[in-house]
């Protein structure tokens, strides 16, 4: 039998990618991770209880930072304000959010989780935690915070390369984050 791991695969070394090991591009491998993260919490937690991995994390973000603007879940997630939105409407539909109507501006709105929505992320936390834990317990706890240090870094980093880049909200540029390109 063949080992399939991502440790066992190596690229073939032509003139066209200088022999540049795609396992070793940081993207990759932060890419990599999230998705088999996502792809387990989505078994084990999400599917079970009818979410996508989107609607979890807007749904997280309104259990631990509590009633947010769309605008507030956009950035604290890192999605698309418009894939923010069309969740936050799916949620609605389904009873899990509720909107109101912010009292220093009229014109926008605060999402807020029902309480269906508060239990479903209470009853959901454990087995999500599960999932983080099973990470966290291949590294000692020296190593834990090591690694969420250097993420840490890196997000700050990001975010300071972002920061100093012109906003560019074409079609694109949704798109591509979404499709994570």
């Amino acid at each position: 039998m063949t080992d399939t791991s991502a440790s066992a695969r190596r690229p073939v070394a032509t003139e066209a990618n200088q022999g540049v090991d795609f396992d070793d591009i940081l993207q990759a491998q932060v890419v990599m991770l999230g998705n088999k993260l996502g792809l387990s919490l989505l078994r084990r937690a999400l599917a079970p209880n009818n979410l996508s991995i989107r609607e979890w994390r807007v749904i997280a973000i309104m259990f631990l930072f509590g009633p947010s603007m769309a605008r507030q879940i956009s950035e604290q997630t890192a999605l698309d304000p418009a894939h923010v939105s069309r969740t936050i409407h799916q949620l609605k539909k389904r009873g899990i959010v509720t909107f109101h109507e912010n009292p220093n501006d009229r014109r926008q709105l605060i999402v807020d989780l029902t309480a269906e929505g508060t239990r479903l992320a209470r009853e959901m936390l454990p087995q999500v935690s599960e999932t983080a834990n099973s990470i966290r317990n291949i590294f000692t706890d020296a190593e834990f915070a090591q690694l969420i240090s250097y993420l840490q870094r890196a997000n700050d980093h990001v975010d300071t390369m972002l920061s100093g880049e012109p906003a560019r909200p074409d079609r694109y540029c949704s798109r591509a984050l979404s499709e994570g390109r």
